[in-house]
């Protein structure tokens, strides 16, 4: 099953990197309520996810961009027990575990000036 090895952000973007042997399912992925982030301990919404299958990354979009310097953490809720149709799969259908809240690498460049 796919292993997550990182998570960063840039702005809106927020790209959780996996380990995995093949490639990640793309087809089938997990709804947006899956994922809890919260920025500087406030929840923030996911508008929109896409998965890389061959990148072996799954994109989020947030409803608000962050800024640099700030504190972002993000969990992930597998949908059930089981392997289901709809979560962060590998090519054959084996889920990635849920976890708990991790902190992510905020990559947001400091505005100019």
């Amino acid at each position: 099953a796919p292993v997550l090895a990182s998570a960063t952000v840039n702005a809106s973007q927020l790209v959780l990197r996996y380990t995995e042997g093949t490639s990640l399912d793309a087809t089938h992925i997990p709804p947006t309520t899956a994922f809890t982030v919260r920025v500087d301990n406030v929840l923030t919404a996911v508008t929109a996810i896409a998965v890389g299958a061959q990148e072996k990354t799954v994109s989020l979009t947030l409803a608000t961009a962050v800024t640099n310097g700030q504190a972002v953490s993000l969990a992930y809720t597998d949908p059930t027990a089981g392997n289901d149709a709809n979560a962060i799969q590998d090519a054959a259908g084996n889920d990635a575990a849920s976890f708990a809240a991790t902190p992510v690498d905020n990559h947001t460049p400091a505005p100019p000036g």
